[in-house]
């Protein structure tokens, strides 16, 4: 049995994606997969128990019998907290996590285990990402986004190297994630070079895809606490734009033109815009204000297949609250999913990672 901990300087690195499409691809070698999420900061109640919802999404996709309460050993609340601070705390938390891997890694060929959000966390209670790694003795593989905290090679660069000083000899690799497609060649040609002269091995360098960043209706839906008008059925429709229809019409076709598979945010008494926006590569449209559209518009996006939202918040309240969720999302529709492990398959070299694991 071997373990793999997948950690990353900053938030929203991909960590998840990536933990979910290592397990599949070695469950589709034949290997029995654990999973581990050993320290969570965003805790979420289900069934009368405090969960991580990411690692009940990956339990869920991996097909995991573990229950999904026991994927994260320590899950971080204000109680937890408030015990830490006022030295009354009487739980060993290292010794939880280095109970559950014990379990996990009886059961499985290979544990996947999962960082928090970012490096810094956990040491408020004495679970940081290095504590739970050196008590646990196992490889790591640090991932570096390319992308919203991140859009130039300093920063890569930066963020690699930082990795390598907290982790030393137990980062065996490291993927940069998100590269935009016109940066891959020198990332490749210049970054990767570079990183591999300062002892960082690079098992990959994988393009961004705006689609794999997308919302899908619904969870617009329950950001806005919408109503629902047309397109109940579209819950899982995605949404790769957003665009706001402020302006005259002339000025908003050219941009509604030019974004595919959009949202548009508008005034629910902007008839002109909604129907502009119709009769483009609209997703869904957000009525804002609780101005309800003409029938003429409402029959006209039923024909069209795109769902109509109402909220009351304004136009700018609720651009901001969805331009909020954007990149954040996990891969819960099996279209990104999917698309998301073809991206693993051509540019993570899996072979490699694989030996350094022992698990050829």
């Amino acid at each position: 049995m071997t373990s793999l901990y997948i950690t990353s300087v900053n938030t929203y690195s991909g960590k998840t994606a990536i933990a979910l499409g290592l397990g599949l691809r070695m469950q589709a070698a034949g290997l029995k997969v654990g999973y581990l999420k050993p320290v969570s900061t965003q805790p979420y109640k289900a069934g009368g128990r405090v969960l991580d919802e990411d690692a009940d999404f990956v339990r869920r996709t991996l097909g995991l019998e573990t229950p999904p309460w026991e994927l994260s050993p320590v899950i971080i609340t204000n109680e937890l907290l408030e015990e830490v601070m006022e030295g009354t705390m009487e739980r060993d938390l290292l010794a939880e996590i280095e109970a559950a891997h014990k379990q996990a890694s009886e059961e499985n060929d290979v544990v996947i285990l999962e960082g928090g959000a970012s490096m810094r966390e956990g040491y408020a209670v004495g679970v940081n990402t290095l504590s739970v790694i050196e008590r646990l003795k196992v490889p790591t593989l640090s991932v570096v986004s390319y992308g919203e905290q991140c859009r130039a090679a300093m920063c890569v660069l930066d963020d690699a190297l930082a990795s390598l000083r907290r982790l030393g000899d137990y980062l065996i690799g490291m993927v940069i994630n998100s590269v935009p497609r016109e940066d891959m060649p020198y990332m490749r040609e210049r970054v990767v070079p570079f990183l591999e002269k300062q002892g960082i091995k690079v098992l990959g360098v994988l393009p961004y895809d705006p689609y794999l960043r997308a919302l899908s209706v619904g969870e617009i839906i329950d950001a806005l606490k919408a109503k629902v008008l047309t397109g109940a059925h579209l819950r899982e429709r995605l949404v790769e734009h957003l665009s706001v229809g402020a302006m005259s019409v002339e000025s908003a076709l050219p941009r509604f033109r030019r974004q595919l598979n959009k949202a548009v945010f508008t005034g629910g008494d902007r008839t002109d815009i909604q129907a502009a926006a119709l009769e483009t590569s609209t997703t869904c449209l957000v009525l804002t204000g609780n101005l309800q559209p003409t029938s003429t518009i409402i029959k006209r996006a039923e024909e069209l297949n795109v769902a109509v939202l109402l909220v009351p918040d304004n136009t700018l309240e609720a651009v901001e609250k969805v331009e909020s969720l954007f990149g954040r999302t996990s891969l819960g529709q099996p279209e990104k999913l999917s698309r998301f492990q073809a991206i693993v398959a051509e540019h993570l070299k899996y072979d490699e990672l694989m030996k350094l694991l022992k698990l050829t």
